[in-house]
């Protein structure tokens, strides 16, 4: 047991004056503008001259590169392999942003099922505490596999478009994350708006959603309306917020990364040392 309140201690003095916050992007479905929105949340978090890193966790998908317009040359593989440090796995881009990718290749999609361990995560977060902004998009749906991000998460944004169908995903990704007793705050972004009316039937179900399951009220809705803009910044990879920084869905976007910079809830004031917590938790050091 000492081992433990040693290791515990170590921890809390690492961590007791960090503020990073951990900002996890997840969806129901895929095509609904997740990575989208994790990385021009993370570009505009940069332009306010925060240290942003994005976490691209969807392996053997991960398109945050794409959309990036970089070419990796590592990946957290590389990691796996011991070829490289976790650090040195870490891609810099034209953007002020940091970017770890866990690749988009079938081997790295195993590689990661497989060895992404409670040493990895570890790992992790000692970097995570050198940014003011973590950002991690996680592949579509729940992956177990990603269990401690979830839990460690200060602020969800849950990404949906108003079809149905992706509702109901949501709705499901919503009942999945109930288990978990999470504890991060709740931001539903509804994506690819054509018709208001439509955005606002979606906001009233999932607004009844999460207060049955997760006990809480979504704390912010953001509404981003299509445009065909954000095609073309996909095709020029580059993301929307710098390929057309004047247009209405660039200031969509911009939105959320000033409302999370700008919005400090009660709980995160109450709770300066939330990071070390979240460590403690995850690593068996913390109950709640």
């Amino acid at each position: 047991m000492s081992i433990i309140k040693d290791q515990a201690e170590n921890l809390r003095k690492t961590f007791s004056k960090n503020r990073t916050k951990i900002i996890l992007v997840t969806g129901g479905k895929g095509g609904v503008g997740k990575s989208i929105v994790a990385v021009n949340t993370a570009v505009n978090l940069a332009k306010m001259n925060k240290k942003v890193l994005i976490f691209d966790t969807d392996a053997g998908f991960a398109n945050a590169s794409i959309l990036l317009g970089v070419s990796p040359t590592v990946s957290i593989k590389d990691y796996f392999d011991k070829k490289l440090t976790l650090e040195e796995c870490i891609i810099k881009t034209p953007y002020g942003i940091k970017l770890l990718s866990t690749g988009m290749d079938i081997k790295d999609w195993i590689s990661f099922q497989k060895n992404f361990t409670r040493k990895a995560i570890e790992e992790f977060f000692n970097i995570a505490k050198e940014h003011d902004y973590v950002i991690i998009d996680v592949s579509a749906g729940y992956n177990e596999n990603l269990k401690p991000f979830y839990i460690a998460a200060d602020n969800i944004l849950l990404v949906t478009t108003p079809e149905p169908t992706a509702i109901v995903n949501a709705y499901t990704v919503v009942k999945a994350l109930s288990i978990l007793e999470v504890d991060g705050v709740v931001d539903v972004v509804i994506n690819m708006i054509r018709k208001r009316s439509e955005a606002n039937t979606a906001e009233q179900v999932l607004r009844k959603t999460i207060k049955e399951y997760l006990f809480k009220d979504i704390r912010n809705v953001f509404y981003i309306n299509f445009d065909h803009l954000v095609h073309d910044s996909v095709k020029s990879q580059t993301p929307i917020s710098s390929f057309k920084p004047s247009s209405h869905v660039a200031n969509d976007l911009m939105i959320i990364a000033e409302k999370i910079e700008n919005t400090t809830s009660e709980h995160e004031r109450k709770n300066s040392d939330n990071l070390l917590k979240k460590l403690l938790l995850l690593f068996g050091f913390y109950n709640r």
